[in-house]
């Protein structure tokens, strides 16, 4: 501990000396700083000159800006593909001499944005504006590859648009002259032109156009047929007709006079319906008149009873809803702006107190049938309740009995389906035992029920299950005597389904198929027997053979037609055999320079020539 305390103070004690590096270490950390800092300094420079230089701002660049800067902004506006960039494109990389260095890669820019600037200024041309159309194929500059092709297209756009233009106009004044004929022709011309906008758009549009006005002028001569006739219905109609004419074509500028002239008879018509007490009629021929305010106040007060009165007519529906409660009330609503110093008042007052009854029935059975629509049999019940309180003397009295008895029906549907149910969940076994328990669930709805005929119908259905199931085991036993070569065994089974059954047609048409192939197996070696003899030359022995199959037996029809083959034959045969005997017997009679009567013999006998003897008999 002693030695420990007193070292510290002798060291304290001692003259603190400076540490000095020796002189042989300075170079090497001065190379070594210097070929760091080189390193430094040349990755530096390496990075500024492998740096990609700023773009130019292409906004700002024009034809007079720098050659790299005008290339690089022409293949930008180039990428960007717009009208208007690639008219910048072809600006500015036009306008370089074949030796300047950037002529190489400035042409496929100048040529590809042409080409692209002319597609785009076809495609504005066949959209319809020939004025930008030509604004920018004009923008393609002159001693460029495609400046002729533009100038070219400008030219034959402008005469194809000038062309169209004259055909237009003859369009238009053979529509307004109505020579159809004319017109269909320019509109056939205007389809030979090449320009879109021609062919399709204002093709389409002069087309319907002139459809319009031979349809309206139709309409018109129509109506006008109709109106000279005198007859009032006839002249209602022609003022029903008149309204369908489209009010934009020249022929509705020349129907108004004629259609306010028919409007005033046929006013004057239904005023005299009026004044003789023909007010159904009166209404009935004012209804077709159209409103007009220059009327006198009377005429609008007739117009005014007789919409209100087609409007009350229209909410007459079997299904009470929203419409007709609107219908009712638009109606009194028409009925109430008839003043009481009108001649129409009266009536009109009658007419609104009766709409106002059916207005009242109309929302009670509204409501009821809101209530109903929640398909629930206490919803039917109370829906019934509310359609009783419209009573016996009520307008609406029969839509809301019409509506009780439908409501009902659908109260028995709610009360009988579980039958159904069960009744189809029974037969879903497909057992005799369980159809019988679903014919007997299913008769549990009554006669007179609403689902009376759909309970009869799957009864129907399950008893011709039964039947079938009983009676299948008959079928599948001929069927097995049918395979095993006995097909009157077969048959003889079959039989024993009676006609009622449901299987009695299967049973027929399996009998049919059996009888018809025991039929071919009897008959088909006669008729082959048939055919022998008639290659052998026999030919009646082969129609005698062919005739023994009878009417209604299978082969029937291939034995008739062979046989009217064979007699076609045999009467060809016979006509050669006496066309030769008739030959031989010219052959040998005498000479024709003797006074002999033909067919006598040189002693003035009778010749005699056997008939030839049959042949293929």
């Amino acid at each position: 501990m002693a030695r420990s305390s007193v070292q510290p103070q002798s060291t304290l004690g001692r003259p603190q000396t400076k540490v000095r590096l020796p002189l042989g270490w300075f170079w090497p950390l001065f190379w070594s700083g210097l070929m760091v800092g080189s390193g430094i300094f040349g990755l530096w420079a390496l990075a500024w000159l492998t740096r990609i230089p700023p773009l130019p701002d292409c906004d700002e660049v024009t034809a007079v800006s720098a050659d790299g800067d005008r290339l690089i902004c022409a293949q930008s506006a180039l990428r960007v593909g717009s009208a208007k960039s690639l008219i910048q494109a072809v600006q500015l990389s036009a306008h370089y001499s074949p030796t300047h260095p950037f002529y190489v890669e400035t042409q496929p820019v100048l040529v590809e944005s042409s080409e692209r600037l002319l597609d785009k200024a076809t495609q504005k041309m066949h959209e319809g504006d020939l004025e930008t159309a030509t604004e920018w194929a004009s923008q393609i500059p002159l001693d460029t590859p495609l400046r002729d092709a533009a100038q070219s297209k400008i030219w034959d756009w402008q005469q194809e648009w000038k062309q169209g233009q004259e055909l237009e106009n003859s369009i238009e004044q053979a529509i307004a002259a109505r020579d159809w004929s004319a017109a269909d022709n320019a509109l056939r011309q205007l389809k030979l032109l090449s320009s879109d906008y021609w062919v399709g758009t204002r093709h389409s549009e002069l087309q319907q156009a002139k459809q319009l006005e031979a349809t309206a002028w139709t309409q018109l001569e129509q109506a006008r047929g109709l109106a000279n006739t005198g007859n009032p219905d006839n002249l209602g109609q022609a003022l029903v007709i008149a309204q369908r004419i489209n009010l934009t074509s020249q022929a509705w500028h020349e129907a108004q006079e004629e259609v306010d002239r028919w409007s005033q008879n046929l006013l004057l018509y239904s005023f005299q319906r009026w004044e003789l007490g023909d007010v159904e009629g009166a209404i009935a021929a004012v209804q077709k008149v159209p409103p007009d305010p220059s009327l006198a106040p009377e005429a609008q007060d007739l117009i005014k009873f007789s919409h209100a009165t087609r409007l009350a007519q229209q909410a007459q529906q079997d299904s009470p809803g929203y419409l007709q409660l609107f219908q009712l009330m638009e109606a009194i609503r028409a009925a109430e702006h008839i003043p009481e110093k009108s001649s129409f008042y009266e009536a009109a007052q009658t007419s609104m107190a009766a709409w106002q009854a059916e207005l009242e029935d109309l929302q009670t059975l509204k409501f009821a049938n809101n209530v109903a629509s929640l398909r629930q049999g206490w919803a039917y019940d109370y829906a019934s309740d509310l359609a009783w309180q419209v009573e016996l003397e009520r307008p609406r009295r029969l839509q809301a009995q019409t509506l009780i008895a439908h409501w009902q029906d659908e109260i028995e549907r709610i009360q009988d389906r579980p039958f159904l149910m069960r009744a189809r969940a029974l037969a879903q076994k497909a057992t005799i035992p369980a159809l019988e328990s679903a014919i007997a669930e299913a008769r549990n709805v009554a006669l007179g029920r609403a689902l009376r005929i759909d309970a009869q119908t799957l009864i129907a259905d399950w008893l011709d299950q039964i039947e079938i199931i009983q009676d299948q085991p008959i079928l599948t036993e001929a069927n097995q005597l049918a395979g095993e070569d006995q097909l009157r065994e077969a048959i003889a089974i079959a039989e024993q389904i009676q006609g009622d059954r449901a299987l009695h047609g299967q049973a027929q048409a399996m009998i049919k198929d059996w009888t018809r192939t025991i039929q071919i197996e009897e008959d088909g070696p006669i008729l082959e027997k048939a055919k022998s003899l008639a290659y052998s030359g026999s030919l009646t022995a082969a129609i005698d053979l062919a005739a023994q199959i009878a009417p209604g037996r299978a082969l029937y029809g291939d034995a008739q037609n062979a046989i009217e083959l064979w007699e076609a034959e045999r009467a060809y045969i016979w006509k050669l055999e006496a066309e030769e005997a008739a030959a031989e017997a010219a052959a040998e009679a005498d000479p024709p320079d003797t006074f002999d009567t033909p067919g006598n013999a040189p002693n003035g006998e009778p010749m005699t020539q056997p008939p030839p003897p049959p042949i293929g008999n």
